[in-house]
């Protein structure tokens, strides 16, 4: 999920276990809440932690 700075806090809420990266500046996506130009890009491993629970 793409944010802007605005939107950062919201967005985390919405997460499990959310990871954040500052976007470059030369890359260019648009928030997902609100279309503004997005600085950061964030993520969750909530996926590949339940899948390694399960091989477990």
């Amino acid at each position: 999920m793409f944010v802007c700075s605005s939107h950062v806090r919201d967005a985390l809420k919405l997460m499990f276990i959310p990871h954040v990266k500052v976007i470059a500046e030369e890359e260019s996506f648009r928030c997902h809440l609100c279309k503004n130009k997005a600085k950061y890009k964030l993520f969750s491993f909530g996926h590949i932690r339940k899948k390694a629970k399960e091989a477990i």
